[in-house]
């Protein structure tokens, strides 16, 4: 599939879901948000690749972790990883040194499960981890609270 065929692909998921999205910083990317039990989540689509070969999603919480919990946030995304998950998580830092994010990440390629099962199925595995990750953050006997990104 090339660029072109890529940004069909995802103009005609984000349209069979219905889903309002809006256009990122690149050429071809699209985002939309996610309302989850525990807040919104940012998902990016976008072709990727040799001639737009693959799908690039990336999910991501709108709140970051205080970088004191970074060692806790990163022991629990390699256990995430390592359990074979429908999304990759990886930590990274904030430009503030207080925090850190965590991105969950999948590419598609032509030829695999139907793109739009695809999608759902890597935003429905994000819900599963930023839930966690928040309950592991911001546990009742901790005091301490996530930090909103904006």
């Amino acid at each position: 599939m090339n660029t072109a065929a890529g940004t069909k692909l995802i103009e005609s998921y984000l349209r069979t879901r219905q889903v309002r999205c809006f256009r990122g910083h690149h050429d071809d990317e699209y985002f939309f948000l996610v309302s989850a039990y525990h807040g919104r989540l940012h998902v990016h689509l976008q072709p990727c690749g040799p001639d737009g070969a693959a799908v690039r999603i990336s999910i991501s919480a709108e709140r970051y972790y205080p970088a004191a919990h970074r060692a806790r946030v990163a022991d629990f995304v390699d256990q995430w990883n390592d359990a074979d998950p429908q999304v990759t998580a990886a930590v990274f830092e904030s430009s503030d040194p207080r925090l850190v994010g965590v991105l969950a990440e999948r590419r598609y390629r032509s030829g695999g499960a139907e793109f739009g099962t695809f999608v759902d199925q890597a935003v429905q595995s994000a819900i599963d981890l930023f839930g966690r990750l928040r309950a592991l953050v911001a546990s009742p006997s901790d005091s301490t609270h996530l930090l909103d990104a904006g």
